[in-house]
């Protein structure tokens, strides 16, 4: 049995928890606004952008012939998983890489290579220790850093996707999918699958109607496309981003939750304890007097 002293101490110690991930949550509720406005700032245009291609693609029907919208034999597939840098969130890390294992199983078990690229650290070091190789890694997105590491990662995968010729150096993937967290709303996060390339713009009929287009479709379909798969991967990273805040942020009023209850526990016990001990000397302090 614990001390009075080492009750007290661990008392102080659980204290301190608490007042960190009471922080920690305060914080990432301040941020999660942010994350929150910028996620729903960006869904217009992303969903105006899918619907501009689609009609472009109804419009021209067979004759796009656009080589990011070609759908050829899969040979190997290009996987990208969005992660955090960092723990504390939950399952947040966790979902995604679970979900991104049983891709990558079901792509094997097709007869497909896969080619991984993490967006964060803990998909990477998770997958790496699962026996995957890593392909290509970059930094976890934030509100702040989301659209850069979009046009990276949307470059890259268009990049490898568009390789032709034999002679070209690198890895040419037939499909692109991204597998990230899907913010909708503070406790739920919905892993996702999507894919990038080729572009999915199916199940366009109506088309630009009476609209004119300069120079000529074609072109502004050529110039959309590549803007197309980095707009969808931004939209990944937003959503991701506000989904591990939100997670970190449930993660924490938890933790501190828990905290709250310890410390009371543990009062209790140190109160009951420190009875005991004024019981047990009070009948010393009696028993010695009836000696006397």
């Amino acid at each position: 049995m614990a001390t009075l002293k080492e009750i007290r101490a661990r008392i102080g110690s659980v204290k301190n928890t608490r007042k960190i991930t009471s922080a920690m949550s305060r914080i990432a509720s301040a941020r999660l606004a942010r994350a929150q406005n910028a996620m729903m700032a960006a869904r217009p245009f992303a969903e105006r952008m899918s619907t501009m291609v689609s009609q472009i693609v109804g419009e021209l029907g067979d004759e796009q012939g656009h080589e990011l919208l070609l759908q050829r034999g899969v040979e190997r597939v290009g996987i990208i998983v969005v992660t955090a840098d960092r723990g504390l969130c939950g399952g947040f890390n966790t979902n995604a890489t679970r979900v991104a294992q049983d891709l990558i199983e079901q792509e094997k078990a097709a007869g497909h290579e896969v080619v991984i690229s993490c967006v964060g650290r803990k998909g990477a070091v998770s997958l790496g220790h699962a026996g995957h190789e890593i392909f290509d890694k970059y930094p976890a997105p934030d509100p702040k850093t989301s659209l850069e590491i979009a046009e990276r990662v949307a470059a890259d995968a268009v990049e490898a996707f568009s390789f032709h010729d034999e002679g070209v150096e690198g890895l040419r993937v037939d499909r692109v999918v991204i597998v990230y967290n899907h913010f909708i709303n503070v406790l739920t996060q919905d892993v996702r699958a999507v894919q990038l390339l080729p572009v999915p713009a199916e199940g366009a009929e109506e088309g630009l109607g009476e609209r004119k287009v300069e120079p000529s479709m074609e072109q502004l379909l050529s110039h959309l496309l590549p803007i197309s798969v980095e707009t969808s991967v931004q939209t990944a990273m937003l959503n991701s981003a506000a989904a591990e805040l939100a997670a970190k942020r449930v993660a924490m009023d938890a933790a501190t939750d828990n905290a709250s209850e310890l410390v009371d526990e543990l009062t209790l016990e140190y109160n009951r304890g420190r009875q005991a001990a004024i019981t047990t000397e009070l009948i010393e302090i009696v028993s010695g007097a009836q000696a006397v």
